[in-house]
């Protein structure tokens, strides 16, 4: 695109044009001097030389104006024109006409010019702008496409010199400092676009201070030089131009550089000009940033798929399965070992639902739910579990997977890596582990024989179900315990202590050898009790190591058959050795009933070895009409069953047989199949004969049991009924055992001595003498009788208490004339009883008080004196109690008088204050000290008073915390009294009779019945009222209401105050 701006005058050809016309209006006034006057004066000559002179003038000023400016045509019309005009002037040519025409003509002309130049400055104007515009479009472009900076920038200084309107335009980097630029690349008319590294073009401008470039480096803002000349040296950039404009192009924060353009026209930067070059910087910033970007974005695809490569080559080699699945359980990636534990291809994989494809049907529908309840974050991804996967010929393999979440920049869960190793192999080694783990596990704990860990140090750790009864402990009293505490004792076989080094689990972890059939006691030290057992220890060892570890004891409860044995020494010897060689087969067969395992007893017991009974039938060493039985046992035991206590006869290796009781149980393989079945054999040989002696015992004893006149019941330690005599069922008007067997003694028990007979069956195991105990009894049609029992516990030969047997008497007719005994002599016996007791203390209480008065009045050392005085005190507060107990025991005639309700308390409290600290009563008062007097007997109030506290007393004796809490308090006119306990409450229907004469709920003997009958008519006569209320099981109150004397109240506060005794 080339500039439109005219080029010099004399080399312009419109030059050559105007002139030749000043040369014909030259010549044309010429002729006209040189022409006779007569031509010269002729109009038409006159008309012609204006008209050409006219129309001369007004060409040649339109095109002076047009190309050079006004200025050149006034001087072009000054120098030519005028003298043209004045010579017709001087021919006398000129007329004030024509003169005025001329003027027009000029004027015209000139209007004419400066109507074309403008409208050519128009033309040329639109021109430069659109030169601009495809310019900027053609920067646009390239920033647009152009990938590569270097390219880029020549582009850029190419476009900005070839569109015409500059010289030169060139780019430079600023340098590190930010201080200056270094010029990379470079445009002008046939040099090269990238300058060699160091050439600047405009060094004056780049170096010295205050000039254009480093300005605009240190301002950051366009600068502009109309005339270059006035910059200092010798630029080559300078030579062909006038004027610079600098524009710095800024990349972020930082300088990236400056755009220098030069031109040799000083006009050419206006203010449109300088915003379309500096939004060219702005345009060149943007370019910069994008190519970068996508320079940067290309070495970032670069690096990240090497790492998408090396991660895949890592997932590849990994010998685990690595797969990656979406929200919507889709498989994103797999690596090489997944591909082969599934048998798929890779592509046959990635893009398919997980669950669908490669999860057993069985596991679908949990694990859809599962992983959806994760995927939503209402529930928390496993790190580590197990489960299983279908792979493509259909086998299912365990993987144990380990997982981990992949999240998205905003924290949300979009995808979950999972980590897998194929361990269905060692599930299969696990499973065989598992059976033979379960088989001797179910061996230890379903043998007949105790069986006990002990490690190196004699500390038990672990111990089986028979181990725990022969002991009579629970696991957990066991384990921990040291065999060598001294709560055991280790007896031998003849009586003796058995030394600690011959202890054989001792010898068992010194020598490193087993220790068979000892035969020895363990007596418990705390209990008494001796346990008799065969024991044989195992030590075990570890792998390469010489030193035994841990011992392995099992041991056989030979308490019953040592006491038969003890009992029967005499009559008995031949089965001493049965005795204490007694112990367990064991033996394990599979299906078919094929031996394959047993151990050393079946030697023992039956004569045969491990090795000759291995691979014989077990149907061989049982005798034969046992044999039809035992095969549908073993029917039973491969449909999974379980054997329980099943009497058999086995055959010895000599041909004899031994009877012994078998227990069996199976073991099943990973499907739940039968694979062998564990037997546990116990030789009861001998228990049988014993059994068959108790059987002819026990018919003799029946026929003395049913014989007996009185009563008898036999009961469970539950305290169920198990056996009855005849004589207890006419007692209860039964007919048949069956109406008394399997019911509970108690339903037979009045419901107000249930109690005390529950206690006393609860007594039980302490019944070692015979004690009576006389209760109230009930028939099935509602009549009570009174009857008198005696218990006595039942052993067994070990001395375990299994039951109790009652003797039971009808003494209903003894019992009424026991009551009317005991209330004729009760009140006058306690009268005599205190008066007496109160006179006979208060003898030596007068001695010890007097003499301590004495020894005060003399001097005495301070330690001494204190001592005396204390003796002084507390006689002086026993004599008071005596007071208070003769008082209440002498006999007085009814008087009431205004008195002080507290006080009577107090005293009441006083006297009982030795039993509540011996019996740990805690009795609570709250008084009001301003509660006024009342009218009242006080030796009848406190009788009342007293007769409630020991009612309180005697149902608080079994109560772990008793407590008696005593209120007084005013309402309406009354003073009101509150006694409550924390005893075992009144019943409903008792509550009721509570204050009726001889109505108890007390033993037989305990209570007369009159005590709250009374207390009831003392109230009355004292116009008051008495009343009970009471919840079972949450104790019971007594309320006491009496009426206000009409006198003035005294005050208590003195001597009265809530206390705690």
């Amino acid at each position: 695109m080339k500039n439109q701006q005219s080029p010099p005058l004399f080399k312009d050809k419109y030059f050559t044009y105007v002139t030749g016309l000043s040369v014909l209006v030259i010549i044309l006034g010429l002729y006209s001097v040189l022409s006779p006057q007569d031509f010269v004066q002729n109009a038409n000559w006159k008309l012609f030389a204006t008209m050409v002179e006219a129309s001369t003038t007004i060409i040649i000023i339109a095109i002076a104006t047009w190309r050079w400016g006004l200025k050149v045509s006034i001087i072009w019309v000054s120098s030519i024109l005028i003298p043209g005009m004045l010579l017709m002037v001087g021919m006398d040519l000129f007329e004030p006409v024509i003169f005025f025409v001329m003027l027009l003509t000029l004027g015209a002309g000139s209007l004419v010019g400066l109507i074309i130049n403008n409208h050519r400055r128009v033309i040329s104007h639109e021109e430069e702008l659109n030169q601009i515009l495809s310019m900027i479009r053609d920067i646009n472009h390239h920033i647009t496409h152009i990938d590569n900076e270097e390219e880029l920038m020549e582009r850029v200084c190419e476009r900005l010199v070839y569109a015409g309107r500059y010289q030169v335009a060139w780019i430079g980097y600023a340098t590190p400092d930010q201080q200056t630029v270094e010029p990379r690349y470079h445009a002008a008319s046939g040099q090269p676009s990238q300058l060699p590294a160091g050439e600047c073009p405009a060094p004056h401008c780049l170096y010295l201070p205050g000039e254009p470039i480093q300005q605009a480096i240190k301002s950051r803002s366009l600068i502009v030089v109309p005339d270059i000349q006035t910059c200092p040296g010798d630029d080559i950039c300078c030579q062909h131009c006038c004027s610079l404009l600098c524009s710095p192009i800024d990349f972020g924060d930082e300088l990236l550089g400056v755009l220098c353009v030069y031109s040799n026209n000083p006009d050419v930067f206006g203010r449109e000009e300088i915003s379309l070059l500096r939004e060219v910087s702005q345009d060149i910033s943007l370019g910069v940033e994008k190519i970068r970007h996508r320079q940067e974005l290309a070495r970032t695809e670069i690096r990240l798929k090497e790492e998408r490569d090396k991660a895949q080559l890592y997932l590849d080699i990994a010998g685990v399965i690595i797969v990656v699945l979406s929200e919507n359980e889709i498989v994103l990636q797999i690596n090489k070992r997944g591909c082969e534990i599934l048998g798929y291809e890779y592509q046959e994989i990635v893009g398919r639902n997980w669950f669908e494809s490669f999860v057993p049907g069985y596991r679908r529908l949990i694990k859809h739910s599962m992983y959806k309840q994760i995927i939503s974050g209402k529930a928390d991804l496993p790190e580590r579990y197990m489960d299983v996967v279908l792979t493509k010929d259909g086998q299912e393999k365990v993987i144990l997977w380990h997982s981990t979440a992949i999240r998205s920049q905003d924290g949300k869960l979009n995808s979950i890596l999972y980590s897998g190793e194929d361990v269905t192999e060692l599930k299969h080694i696990e499973e065989a582990l598992r059976m033979s783990e379960e088989k001797y596990h179910t061996l230890f704990e379903t043998m007949a024989q105790g069986a006990i860990y002990i490690d190196d140090k004699g500390i038990i750790i672990e111990t089986n179900p028979a181990a725990n009864t022969i002991f009579g402990r629970h696991e957990s009293e066991l384990l921990g315990t040291n065999i060598a505490d001294p709560v055991w004792t280790y007896v031998q076989e003849n009586g003796s202590i058995m030394p600690p080094e011959e202890n054989p689990v001792i010898t068992a972890l010194k020598t490193g050898k087993a220790v068979r059939n000892v035969f020895m006691g363990i007596k418990n030290n705390l209990s008494g009790e001796v346990r008799w057992v065969n024991l044989f220890a195992l030590p075990l060892f570890r792998l390469n190591q010489e030193n035994s570890y841990m011992v392995y004891t099992t041991f056989t409860d030979i308490s019953r058959l040592k006491n038969a044995r003890d009992a029967l020494t005499r009559s008995e010897n031949r089965y001493r050795s049965i005795f204490e060689t007694a112990a367990s087969i064991i033996i394990s067969f599979d299906q078919n009933g094929i031996i394959n395992d047993c151990n050393m007893r079946v030697q023992e017991i039956l004569g045969y070895t491990p090795a000759e009974l291995v691979g014989m039938s077990f149907l061989e060493i049982v005798e034969e009409p046992f044999r039809h039985e035992v095969r549908r046992h073993i029917a039973s035991l491969n449909r999974g069953e379980i054997i329980y206590n099943k009497d058999c006869r086995m055959l010895h290796k000599d041909g004899k047989y031994r009877d012994v009781m078998v227990n069996c149980s199976t073991l099943l393989d990973e499907n739940g199949s039968v694979t062998n079945a564990i037997c546990i054999i116990s030789d009861i040989t001998e228990q049988k004969q014993t059994h068959n002696a108790l059987i002819a015992s026990e018919e003799k004893i029946r026929g003395m049991f049913n014989g007996v006149n009185e009563g008898i019941i036999v009961m469970d330690t539950q305290g169920y009924i198990t056996e009855v005599n005849q004589t207890i069922l006419k007692m209860n008007n039964y007919t048949s055992k069956d109406q008394m067997i399997g019911r509970h003694g108690l339903e037979f028990i009045a419901p107000k001595d249930r109690e005390e007979a529950r206690a006393y069956l609860a007594q039980a195991d302490s019944l070692n003498e015979v004690r009576n105990l006389e209760l109230l009894c009930v028939r099935p049609d509602g009549t009570e009788y009174f009857c008198q029992i005696s218990g006595a516990v039942l052993r067994d030969y070990s001395g375990e208490i299994q039951g109790i047997i009652i003797l039971s008497a009808d003494i209903t007719e003894h019992k009424k004339l026991e009551q009317q005994l005991i209330m004729t002599d009760r009140m006058a016996s306690v009268g005599e009883l205190a008066s007496g007791l109160a006179h006979e203390i208060n003898n030596p209480l007068t001695g010890i008080v007097g003499f301590s008065e004495l020894l005060l009045m003399n001097e005495l050392e301070e330690s001494i004196k204190e001592d005396v005085q204390t003796i002084h005190r507390e006689a002086l507060r026993a004599a008071e109690v005596v007071r208070n107990l003769l008082t209440f025991a002498r006999q007085q005639t009814p008087t009431r008088e205004a008195g002080d309700i507290n006080l009577s308390i107090q005293k009441v409290l006083e006297l009982r204050k030795h039993d509540h600290r011996i019996n740990n009563i805690r009795c609570i008062t709250e008084l009001d000290p301003d509660l006024p007097r009342v009218m009242l007997d006080v030796f009848q109030i406190q009788q009342v008073l007293i007769n409630i506290i020991i009612n309180a007393e005697f149902f608080l004796r079994l109560k772990e915390h008793p407590q008696i809490t005593i209120k007084t308090s005013r309402r309406k006119g009354y003073a009101v009294i509150s006694i409550s306990d924390n005893g075992p409450g009144i019943s409903p229907e008792n509550i009721k009779r509570i204050f009726d004469p001889f109505f108890t709920t007390k033993e037989v003997g305990k209570g007369t019945g009159l005590g709250l009958s009374i207390c009831h008519g003392i109230i009355e006569e004292h116009h008051g009222r008495i009343s009970a209320e009471s919840t079972p099981g949450n104790g019971a109150t007594f309320r006491i209401e009496l009426p206000f004397a009409d006198i003035k109240p005294a005050s208590t506060a003195d001597s009265i105050s809530p206390s705690t005794g």
